[in-house]
């Protein structure tokens, strides 16, 4: 928020200057973010009038004109097009300074002395919708100094308000904090009495409903002048506030919006037919707005309406067809409470961005409308001339707010500052809060209306503790046990997992929890659960896969040239429904993702480059669950681990996978992951090039190891044998070593694949196996009659699957 410094000052005058305003503001929470002057530095301008202009013997665009600034006259050669007799304008004078750095000398122009130099506001470093001269009020005193009389060296102080402090975004509501801040009384303008004039028919209005506008108050006003002009006091507040001039009615909509926190909207009385309706829109409701956009509106969406059609998007923007023009001389003012609930992020959602929805998504005061009305009418009637009618009001029934009780015991205990009752119900009552005296040092206070963020006693303890100042407050030396916690040998930390990770050479990412819609449905059919007030269109719904992020993360790295690509992340991911209620159906599970992609190796001398494939991230998926405790096969083990199997996956498998690139991961049994290639039409999707490959591991799965127990190294030599199997190619690696390990005995130690032929010699629909068995007892040497019998037993066995030795 940008504001003016003297308007503040006018309501309120701190003993401080403007560094140290701004600074004991920053201390209360109202971020000073930046301080500048009205106007840029310039010297030497005053105000002029023009006597008389004649056209210029030498030079058809200029003009010979003779100018006043009330003691003595000047000869100008002007070139502005809308120079004429008796005009007010800057005058700036020889030897004055602009803002350019131009010094005004005495000059020739086409042969005619020029003594000064006419001024526009631009030329002055100030914006301007004319081109020309800068036109002053016919009240301008003439030698006056530009700068003195517009108080140009005033100061433009911005604020950024945090969004539970909506009632700070107005003169009044900064005029109440610096009341509590430097006990001072604030002297606000006077109240407005107004004279209506009964002949002015009302415009009534119906509220359809009061829970989303408790109140909405209408006030006619008619034989308002043509041709009317915003004065230049109100125009300049307008401007050092951040806002330009539209129109005289609009501008005061802005400026009461600005001075007292209530925006306020002014319709073309002609335009309307009918009562107003303050209702929910239809489905598809068609809007024609102030930008000219036409909106789609829903059920959602609050709506100001006639007998005909909508005309204005209620607390947010008017409508085009109803709106103040130049010729109009009859307008419907409206003031109305909004509720927060009802217009937080539909502004967004339209793509739209107001003063007014700014304002009230975060909560204007209920009891304000009529304050606002009245002001803004008293301004226009002054300005534009007319008749106001009667106010007509729908609703007018406001909630009381509920008293929080507070005990200055309990606040010290929590501040760890003793605070004076009478101090903390003087600094409460001057930020507008009713305080009852319930015994010593115990307070009934209730919030005023306007303070939409005080509910419970820790936000008053916060009110107290900003406005007594944070640099009060000295932390007391605590006394804690210094104890070192324990953690269990069993359990396999987040920081384990990354580092292992960064060892096998990936990159840690984190990315967004909300994701666009149209991307969480590539990873899942269930619907994503929707933000109810989103950053924006393609950050509306919480992610169901850390898969996305990870994706947009390989594509920003494509499109840098950065082809080698290895990034895992652990995050947290949303499942489920959400309820209206409560958050009962969401699930909310940590994984760790990973995603590859590019070559194998990095670039080097001594390896030819290999595009990485699904074995690079299955191997290092094994290593992973291997360093966590976990076993890839049910023997060799010197304590009892829980088996991890890849498997291939069931019916379609997921959406997001290569059909006949994937595989599922289960722990004993239970599916807790799945990796493999990227399918196609994802990748088209992100614009990603190459083969792209993906993991996702539930941390659940690993979060917890079995301890290691001790056994003693055989003193006797293992044995191995290596066995040639034809097998059915349908029948996998994992099925068949499953063959081999059922019902096998103690000494048999190991079972491994190491290596695999298809081609010449080998029957269709068959493949070769090379498989290794290693044989070892602890206690005595094994016989090869042993070894035969078994080797036997498992060649048994084989055979019931069709497997047959290879000759």
């Amino acid at each position: 928020m940008r504001f003016s410094e003297s308007w503040l000052r006018e309501w309120i005058n701190p003993p401080v200057d403007t560094p140290q305003l701004g600074h004991r503001l920053t201390m209360i929470g109202l971020e000073v973010d930046a301080i500048e002057r009205a106007a840029p530095a310039f010297s030497g301008v005053v105000v002029a009038l023009v006597l008389s202009v004649e056209p210029h013997p030498e030079a058809d665009k200029l003009k010979i004109t003779r100018v006043s600034d009330g003691t003595s006259e000047f000869q100008i050669v002007c070139g502005a097009p809308n120079v004429t007799t008796g005009i007010r304008v800057p005058l700036a004078t020889l030897g004055a300074q602009l803002p350019d750095g131009l010094v005004i000398k005495s000059a020739q122009l086409r042969g005619v002395a020029s003594e000064g130099m006419l001024c526009s506001a631009t030329e002055l470093g100030l914006p301007s919708a004319v081109d020309g001269l800068w036109v002053l009020p016919d009240d301008a005193p003439l030698g006056a100094s530009i700068r003195d009389w517009l108080n140009l060296d005033d100061a433009v102080i911005e604020l950024g308000i945090t969004p539970n402090r909506g009632d700070a975004l107005s003169i009044l509501g900064l005029a109440r904090d610096c009341s509590a801040l430097f006990d001072l009384d604030i002297t606000p303008p006077p109240p407005s009495v107004l004279v209506t004039d009964s002949s002015v028919a009302p415009q009534k209005a119906q509220i359809q409903s009061l829970a989303d506008c408790p109140i909405y108050l209408t006030q006619v006003i008619e034989g308002i002048a043509v041709g009317r002009r915003t004065p230049l006091w109100l125009s300049e507040r307008l401007r050092r506030a951040g806002m330009g001039t539209i129109d005289p009615i609009v501008d005061v909509c802005n400026y009461v919006m600005l001075e007292l926190g209530q925006p306020l909207h002014a319709f073309d009385r002609a335009e309307l037919q009918g009562e107003l309706q303050v209702r929910r829109a239809t489905a598809q409701e068609p809007l024609l707005a102030l930008n000219k956009q036409t909106l789609s509106l829903d059920a959602e969406c609050l709506v100001i309406a006639d007998a005909h059609s909508v005309v204005a998007l209620a607390g947010i923007i008017g409508g085009q067809n109803s709106a103040v023009r130049n010729e109009t001389t009859a307008i419907v003012l409206e003031s109305a409470h909004f509720t927060p609930e009802v217009i937080a992020g539909r502004a967004r959602r339209l793509g739209l961005t107001t003063d007014a929805a700014f304002r009230f998504e975060r909560g204007v005061d209920p009891n304000l409308p009529a304050r606002a009305l009245a002001r803004a009418t008293e301004l226009i009637l002054s300005i534009c001339g007319g008749a106001a009618g009667v106010v007509a009001v729908a609703g007018g029934v406001i909630a009381q707010r509920p008293a929080i009780e507070l005990d200055m015991a309990w606040a010290e205990r929590r501040l760890g500052l003793a605070i004076e009752p009478a101090l903390a119900e003087k600094l409460l009552t001057r930020l507008g809060c009713g305080l009852v005296a319930q015994g010593a040092g115990v307070f009934q206070v209730t919030p005023p209306s306007h303070r939409f963020d005080l509910s419970i006693p820790e936000d008053l303890l916060e009110e107290l503790a900003r406005l007594i100042g944070y640099d009060a407050f000295r932390s007391p030396m605590g006394r804690a046990p210094l104890t070192i916690g324990t953690r269990p040998e069993t359990e396999n930390s987040t920081a384990q997992l990354a580092d292992f990770m960064v060892k096998r050479g990936y990159f840690e990412a984190i990315t967004y929890s909300f994701i666009d819609p149209e991307i969480a449905s590539l990873f899942d059919e269930a619907p994503a659960i929707a933000l109810a007030n989103p950053i924006s269109s393609e950050m509306a719904v919480m992610r169901q896969s850390l898969w996305p992020g990870l994706l947009s993360a390989v594509k920003y790295n494509q499109s840098r040239q950065q082809t080698r690509v290895r990034l895992f992340e652990l995050g947290r991911i949303f499942t489920g429904s959400l309820n209206a209620q409560n958050l009962d159906g969401v699930q909310e599970t940590d994984q760790l993702a990973a995603v590859i992609c590019g070559s194998r190796l990095p670039e080097q001398w001594a390896e030819k480059p290999m595009a990485v494939d699904f074995f690079d991230l299955k191997g290092d998926c094994e290593a992973l669950l291997q360093a966590m405790g976990l076993a890839l096969t049910a023997q060799g083990a010197a304590y009892e681990r829980p088996v991890v199997t890849f498997r291939a996956p069931t019916q379609a498998g997921h959406k997001a996978l290569h059909p006949g690139q994937s595989a599922d991961i289960e722990i004993e049994g239970h599916l807790c992951g799945r990796l493999g290639a990227l399918h196609p039409a994802v990748a088209e999707r992100f614009d990603l090039t190459g083969a792209i490959f993906l993991l996702e591991l539930n941390l659940d799965a690993v979060k917890n190891r079995r301890l290691p127990a001790n056994r003693s190294r055989s003193r006797f030599p293992h044995i191995r044998r290596d066995l040639a199997l034809l097998k059915p190619v349908a029948l996998t690696a994992a099925e068949l070593l499953a063959i081999i390990e059922a019902d096998r005995p103690a000494c048999l130690q190991s079972v491994a694949i190491f290596d695999r032929y298809t081609g010449a010699g080998i029957e269709p629909g068959f493949e070769s196996v090379a498989v290794k068995l290693i044989f070892q007892e602890s206690e005595r040497t094994l016989t090869d009659d042993e070894i035969v019998g078994i080797i036997s037993n498992i060649r048994a066995k084989l055979a019931q699957h069709h497997i047959q030795l290879r000759t």
